[in-house]
């Protein structure tokens, strides 16, 4: 299966800090195919100890660090691009030009494997979408979980069986190189499209069209899964080759799942199933709704029956990270919602717990995104909102204005939570919901929330 990269010149641009993503799973792969493999990223050295220390055992894996050199982009005969890279960066232009491929993992993963795969993707749910998906299809089939939480699918393929059903959350990132082998997953389900990521992206236009490729290549017999009451994924959707499936709040007549009466309901054809009561969702928030309603639609086309989705979907509590309980102490809840990077998870989260007594961890890095609309749902809420320091508390303030409930601006989570254990009272909610990325103060967003998690166990 690999004896074609044997000896081929193989540049990974890109180590990361996860210890099974893209960079150093990409790495670990093509050192043990044989490839003459060069390991290239912009960050120094002492970043990548860790990763380093796996790979030093391969003789035909070398290391270049704080710079890039163009003619190594341009001899090479393959480049793996880790999704932290722009793919705009001068560096690959100089590979195109060159005529070399530009590959990811997920490209390199789908070229060698034709198992199903079922892939994931929107710009919120998408993690709750593939766990609660997996929960469903692991009784009747063997299942792998992998992709953007963290476990690259390269990580995995010397584990994959012939008949293993790959559950995939794809990013935006990892859908990208989709074009070089013009493959896309064989059930699509999209849970949204909504404004993100402008820090990488030119327009949104651009980052939509990276979302689509999750269905561009499907065939007739694919099957695609898409939200009917977001308007920009209905549009594009109607584009796709594959065979449509809608999800939706509201009762609609065509295949797919609704909500009626209470009831969660699929339809495929004249035939119209029940499946269970909202109530008997334990997840909190209507966006959870709309998550329950895309995992239940691509499980009854993966032919799962109706008791088993009712039964796992009263069992399962969500996932770590998204908007999990973390511990009630004195009284206070701690929730911790860390992946919501965005100002609309944050307005989500606000919405789903409905509370006035809650103290709001909020800010970090800006993504060019808008707060106007955050601003409108804090003001009708009043969180009492420690700020993390960073451009986005910056443009969340703007907004606020002469905003009453502000108790401090911090720069770690230990000052935050020292704050807020102090101004906490019986009955309130501490909740973690940023609304901006962590970079500057965190590693990464599952850093945040470790450490918050880690901060709240301690108390």
């Amino acid at each position: 299966m690999t004896s074609e990269f044997k000896n081929k010149k193989v540049l990974i641009m890109g180590l990361g800090s996860y210890r099974d993503g893209s960079g150093i799973s990409a790495a670990l792969f093509f050192a043990h195919a044989g490839a003459d493999v060069l390991v290239n990223d912009i960050g120094p050295a002492t970043a990548f100890t860790a990763q380093i220390k796996r790979l030093k055992k391969y003789r035909n894996v070398r290391f270049l660090f704080g710079k890039h050199r163009k003619t190594d982009f341009q001899t090479a005969d393959y480049i793996i691009k880790n999704p932290a890279v722009p793919k705009n960066h001068p560096m690959l232009g100089a590979a195109r030009k060159s005529g070399v491929p530009i590959h990811n993992d997920w490209s390199i993963f789908l070229s060698l494997k034709d198992n199903p795969v079922i892939g994931v993707t929107g710009t919120r749910g998408k993690t709750t979408v593939a766990t609660l998906l997996n929960e469903f299809l692991k009784e009747h089939y063997a299942t792998l979980l992998c992709g953007n939480m963290g476990l690259s699918p390269l990580a995995i393929i010397n584990t994959v069986k012939r008949d293993d059903v790959i559950v995939a959350e794809l990013s935006s990132w990892n859908l990208q190189q989709l074009p070089t082998i013009k493959k896309s997953p064989h059930i699509a389900v999209v849970t949204n499209l909504l404004t993100d990521h402008l820090n990488k992206y030119k327009n949104l236009n651009e980052y939509y069209k990276d979302k689509e490729r999750i269905f561009a290549y499907q065939k007739k017999d694919d099957f695609l899964v898409a939200n009917r009451d977001n308007a920009e994924l209905r549009k594009r959707a109607r584009t796709a080759r594959s065979r449509a499936f809608l999800f939706s709040k509201k009762p609609f007549s065509g295949n797919g799942a609704h909500i009626k009466n209470g009831r969660i309901v699929f339809r495929y054809g004249k035939a119209v199933m029940d499946v269970c009561g909202v109530k008997d969702i334990r997840l909190p928030g209507e966006h959870n709704l709309e998550n329950a309603l895309a995992a239940v639609c691509a499980a009854f086309i993966a032919h799962v029956s109706p008791r088993h989705i009712k039964k796992t979907l009263k069992a399962f509590t969500g996932v770590p990270n998204r908007l999990e309980l973390v511990r009630e102490v004195s009284g206070v809840t701690y929730y911790n919602d860390t992946t919501a990077t965005t100002p609309d998870a944050t307005i989500a989260a606000l919405r789903a717990l409905k509370s006035k007594n809650i103290i709001l961890l909020a800010g970090g890095t800006d993504k060019k995104l808008n707060f106007k609309a955050w601003s409108k749902e804090i003001k009708k809420w009043r969180p009492r909102i420690i700020f993390f320091s960073g451009t986005a508390m910056d443009k969340m303030q703007k907004e606020l204005k002469k905003y009453p409930h502000i108790l401090g601006t911090v720069s770690s989570m230990k000052e935050a939570m020292r704050l807020a254990k102090q101004r906490a009272r019986k009955g309130d909610i501490v909740l973690l919901s940023p609304g901006a990325a962590s970079f500057g103060i965190f590693k990464n967003e599952f850093d945040r929330g470790t450490q918050f998690v880690k901060a709240v166990k301690k108390l």
